[in-house]
């Protein structure tokens, strides 16, 4: 997946890894049943965006009127005679077959040979590089099927990545100061004294009766969540968190985790770990469903993990904002190599998902990468997916001011700013090819969204070319050069927040040592991977004030944005102001390095309560 965490150096050297979807130590030793995922294509697909819509104009008289997984399935999802073809033609083959509610969505478990045999798997060739699989069924299923996630043929390797988002200081957090001290310095409150929530979470807006569901492609340990929120002051009470198991048990799970695991499944923990930390503090009353996508053998691709598990939470419908700091793919490519399904096909496949996701009312936020516009070392700007979605509000990140001595420079960064460092880094850090900043930029797989069209800033762009690509990793431009021009597609990211290792938040997570010992590891980091449940979690603040849920915030907050009373303050300044690339371009309402810029959550909650 696509987003990346950027961590101390407490148990590896400040390192930026990109985490492949089982550990490389996970050895076919048992017979394991394989799940792929397979997703069909909506009824009524041309008026389900109208729908969308509706769900968020004030004038429409399904103004925040959502459906439930019944009422979707009955309106878009494809029959239950469909199903059954489906489930009986699988059942030849002796797979066994679920449909997640909804009726878009179905899992199918079994040997991989008789997957391949089914889906009549084979391998085909898209480049000199690499090789792709082609699926075919029966043309009744066919007709019906969108496209097909996670088989692979008889000599393929599964090559899909997941990658969590998050990044390195070299600070770790002081425990000897008090709660208080730690909560604003570290902690949760330095998101909700910036950004204006606090005042609303001590008014009864705390989460209750809310929930938010986070995506998660590793495991995490309750009892640090709980120590985390001691630490910070707050009711260590772990009764509000929720398990959902996609693939493996928590009996698989738990086994897993008891003992040492590879340094990969431990950043994936991490990973979920931070995730789980802020949502529960950043909305203290909320509870927190963590929908586990990992797997012990193997049992999926990352492309199908990823994608079934937001279908499982979405299918759900028990929560009203989702949060996902994991992303799989590249909008360059236009196969996973060695795996079914194109990369475009994905793309459709999620925006449909994240449809069905608005019309329920549930709000799905992205993480939108910790490399600026450079998700991969491949040259020219690149993202992973869901991130690019229309559908989903993606998360950029800021730096906070601070002044320090990094690396033998003063460093002063007067006001906040767009996310991109190249002026923190050690040589041996430079010399790495991987440089933080908030992901940005446009979107090659989905055009311009309407919401965005009105708004000044969109569909043009300042850069400033602050690095080059050479040898496979990006260097620094000793004379960078200012571009400006115009570019079509999707606009990202929408919303921004402090997301810099330098400005960062405290983590904690247990594992074992090689010696079986229990290790507890206290970090300071930063990433997107923060900003994102951060924002899950106030939306979870606003609803438990609001009468109705927020559902789909992009239409909203982009007609908010353009009101003269804006909630989001927007971070225009074309110096010192980028995201290694894209900067800010001043006077107009947004920029792909910030986006619509931070949000006054103060006024945000007036604007939905007004509407």
């Amino acid at each position: 997946m696509g987003k990346k965490l950027f961590i101390t150096a407490l148990m590896v050297a400040p390192l930026a890894i990109g985490l492949s979807s089982t550990p490389a130590s996970a050895a076919k030793k048992t017979a394991k049943p394989i799940t792929a995922t397979v997703v069909l294509k909506a009824k009524n697909a041309s008026q389900m965006t109208s729908a969308v819509n509706d769900t968020v104009d004030p004038n429409s008289p399904t103004y925040r009127q959502y459906l439930s997984t019944s009422q979707f399935s009955k309106d878009y999802g494809q029959s239950s005679e469909t199903i059954s073809k489906f489930k009986s033609y699988f059942k030849k083959h002796h797979l066994k077959t679920k449909a997640l509610d909804g009726n878009l969505v179905l899992t199918v478990e079994g040997s991989r040979q008789n997957l391949i045999k089914a889906f009549n798997a084979k391998r085909a060739s898209a480049s000199h590089e690499y090789h792709y699989v082609k699926t075919k069924l029966p043309k009744s299923l066919s007709s019906k099927t969108l496209t097909v996630i996670g088989v692979l043929a008889a000599k393929s390797k599964p090559k899909s990545k997941v990658q969590p988002k998050v990044v390195e200081t070299g600070e770790t957090p002081s425990l000897n100061g008090g709660s208080t001290t730690f909560y604003k310095k570290y902690g949760a409150q330095k998101f909700t004294n910036r950004y204006k929530l606090s005042h609303l979470i001590n008014n009864g807006g705390d989460g209750s009766g809310e929930s938010v569901g986070l995506i998660a492609l590793g495991h995490y340990n309750k009892a640090d969540v709980k120590k985390y929120l001691k630490t910070n002051g707050l009711p260590g009470d772990i009764s509000r968190l929720h398990n959902h198991y996609v693939y493996s048990s928590k009996k698989e799970m738990d086994k897993l985790y008891s003992k040492h695991v590879s340094e990969n499944r431990f950043m994936n923990q991490l990973e979920v770990s931070l995730d789980v930390e802020q949502s529960s503090s950043v909305a203290p009353n909320a509870n927190v469903d963590v929908y586990i996508g990992d797997t012990v053998n193997e049992q999926a691709t990352g492309n199908a993990m990823l994608y079934t598990t937001f279908a499982h939470a979405i299918s759900d419908n028990q929560v009203n904002q989702l949060s996902t700091s994991f992303g799989v793919g590249n909008e360059r490519i236009k196969y996973t190599p060695g795996e079914s399904g194109t990369i475009k096909q994905y793309n459709q496949a999620f925006n449909q998902l994240l449809k069905q996701a608005a019309l329920q009312g549930i709000s799905v936020f992205n993480a939108s990468g910790d490399y600026g516009p450079y998700n991969a070392p491949i040259g020219p700007e690149n993202h992973d997916l869901p991130t690019g979605s229309p559908y989903v509000t993606d998360v950029g990140g800021t730096t906070l001011p601070y002044t320090k001595v990094s690396n033998g420079k003063l460093i002063n960064v007067e006001q906040e700013r767009a996310w991109g460092d190249t002026y923190s880094l050690s040589e041996s850090q430079t010399k790495v090819g991987h440089f933080p900043g908030s992901g940005g930029g446009f979107s090659l797989l989905n055009a311009t969204p309407g919401y965005q069209s009105a708004i000044s800033g969109v569909g043009t762009y300042r850069a400033i070319k602050l690095l080059d690509f050479k040898h496979g990793r990006y260097v620094i431009n000793k004379n960078p050069k200012v571009k400006t021009g115009n570019h079509s597609g999707r606009n990202f990211p929408d919303v921004s927040a402090n997301s810099d290792g330098k400005t960062g938040y405290a983590v904690v997570s247990s594992t074992k040592t090689k010696q079986n010992r229990n290790h507890t590891i206290w970090i300071v980091a930063g990433g997107t991977s923060f900003a994102s449940p951060q924002m899950a979690a106030a939306s979870a603040d606003l609803n438990s004030k609001l009468t109705q849920p927020i559902g789909f915030w992009n239409p909203q907050i982009y007609r908010f944005a353009g009101q003269s009373n804006s909630p989001f303050n927007v971070l225009d300044s074309a110096k010192d102001n980028n995201n290694l690339y894209y900067t800010g371009q001043p006077g107009k309402l947004y920029n792909q390095a910030t986006g619509l810029g931070t949000v006054n959550f103060a006024d945000l909650y007036s604007k939905f309560d007004e509407e």
